[in-house]
């Protein structure tokens, strides 16, 4: 792969990002319209001077005064997804005049055109070529350091949203718990990440008992992933953890839906931490980071977590399991303690935790819930990167509904509403003394059915470059 910045390119396949204004003015002396600045419309051309033939793929943003960073980002997957359907495998990128940085717009170039033209193909018999192995993006000299560092940082965030993609679009009966694992040990091998992980006896000795309770009624055991990055261990523990159910059945409570087979998705979460860490690592931040994946599957067997049983945690805290399919919460309590006694000072979890923030909130926008000042910092940034959240209220009236007359709470509320919030509730009882907490709820973006923009059909990688900048952010 061939992806570089110029201040001229050779290449013929030029991408042009067109405002509405820009098109009216017909740029470039392209026959354009009008419509064709309109968002995400596309226009080929072919055009022919000095006896050169060359094709142009026009993309438009919209009005200029709404061009942000989502919108190139969207742009850019259309374009790329047209040179390939044109059979164009090198395109020069000409940098749009926008009010934004120019920096931020390479970054958001490179990252819209790899992550439009991401293609999960691993288990098709017939594959085709579906990336594009050469870019060029066209800047003027005075902006080509600037641009340089923003498209390399945007290679590296859209590389570490694929490898959440990948993680999670994989089939439930290649990635297990254990599977998981050794695909994160190989993924670190030489980089600063150091990598754990703990199964069997480690899980009763550190007292790990959610997870533990959640995978009993598996053949494939539990596993706790254990990610650490310390370029600066002198800098506040930032913990990130991510909820790995490798497949979820709902157990004994077994879901009813007919078709569950997008559950092998619900270690999305997962999948964005290790995303995120691999991000982190890579553009070589000065952070302090824990990453923590409980990782298990949810089945129903002689053996499984039963309804009614009674988890004791290692804090004390006693939880009743009304029911099984209420599993996320489980093991997150689990990671949530541990990562207070590894001194985490900041702790985010992401989990694709309940159905009820999808019906919400839709499924392009998460749920975050906690501490005030760190959801707003989120969704600022995920206004920002793309990966959207909405702030939610953590509502202490609805506590009563965790109430259990048998523990001293139980895992899931009581009655068919607020259940994004009371799973969230669930959770802060978990989160230790003088931590800053945030929980996001990813339930709806985990996936889309649609390819539209950098959003292609199956698992979108959501909230890795969320965590990314979140990570870079308070360690600066």
């Amino acid at each position: 792969m061939d992806w570089k910045i110029v201040t001229e390119s050779p290449l013929s396949c030029r991408i042009l990002l067109l405002t509405r204004e820009a098109a009216a003015a017909r740029a470039f002396g392209l026959p354009l319209e009008e419509r064709h600045g309109k968002k995400e419309e596309q226009a080929v051309f072919w055009i022919e001077r000095e006896g050169r033939l060359s094709r142009w793929i026009a993309v438009g943003l919209g009005p200029a005064d709404r061009v942000g960073e989502e919108e190139i980002r969207a742009a850019c997957g259309e374009a790329g997804r047209a040179a390939l359907r044109e059979g164009i495998e090198e395109v020069a990128v000409l940098l749009p005049d926008l009010p934004l940085a120019p920096a931020e717009t390479a970054q958001c170039v490179a990252e819209g055109l790899v992550l439009g033209t991401y293609v999960f193909d691993r288990y098709k018999s017939k594959k085709r070529e579906h990336a594009l192995k050469r870019v060029d993006l066209v800047v003027s000299g005075e902006q080509e350091a600037a641009c340089r560092e923003g498209f390399a940082r945007g290679l590296t965030a859209a590389a570490g949203t694929c490898l959440a993609r990948d993680l999670a679009n994989e089939p439930s009966n290649r990635l297990r718990p254990d599977t998981l694992a050794d695909a994160v040990l190989n993924r670190f091998t030489g980089t600063p990440v150091e990598v754990s992980v703990y199964g069997g006896a480690d899980l009763e000795r550190m007292q790990l008992r959610g997870l533990q309770a959640v995978g009993k009624g598996s053949d494939h055991p539990p596993r706790l992933i254990e990610l650490r990055y310390a370029s600066d261990p002198a800098k506040p523990l930032i913990a990130l953890i991510g909820k790995g159910m490798t497949f979820d059945s709902g157990g004994i409570s077994l879901k009813s839906q007919r078709d569950i087979s997008d559950m092998r998705m619900d270690m999305a979460g997962a999948a964005a931490v290790i995303g995120a860490v691999e991000v982190v690592s890579r553009l070589g931040l000065r952070a302090n980071v824990l990453a923590l994946v409980p990782a298990a599957e949810n089945l129903p067997s002689g053996g499984a977590m039963l309804p009614g049983e009674i988890i004791e945690y290692a804090d004390g805290t006693t939880v009743q399991v009304a029911n099984t399919d209420a599993e996320g919460r489980l093991i997150l309590a689990d990671a949530l303690l541990l990562a207070g006694r590894r001194g985490a000072k900041t702790i985010v979890d992401i989990a694709t935790l309940t159905g009820a923030c999808a019906a919400a909130l839709g499924v392009k926008v998460a749920g975050v819930f906690g501490a005030e000042e760190l959801t707003a910092r989120l969704k600022d940034i995920g206004e920002r990167v793309g990966d959207r959240v909405w702030p939610m209220p953590l509502v202490e009236d609805y506590e009563t509904l965790l109430k259990s007359d048998y523990a001293d709470l139980k895992n899931i509320g009581e009655g068919p509403y607020g259940g994004a919030i009371t799973a969230a509730l669930f959770l802060k009882r978990f989160v230790p003394d003088g931590v800053q907490w945030a929980h996001i709820d990813m339930a709806g973006p985990m996936d889309t059915s649609k390819t539209k923009g950098y959003w292609v059909a199956g698992a979108t990688g959501f909230g890795v470059r969320l965590l990314a900048r979140l990570v870079e952010e308070l360690s600066q």
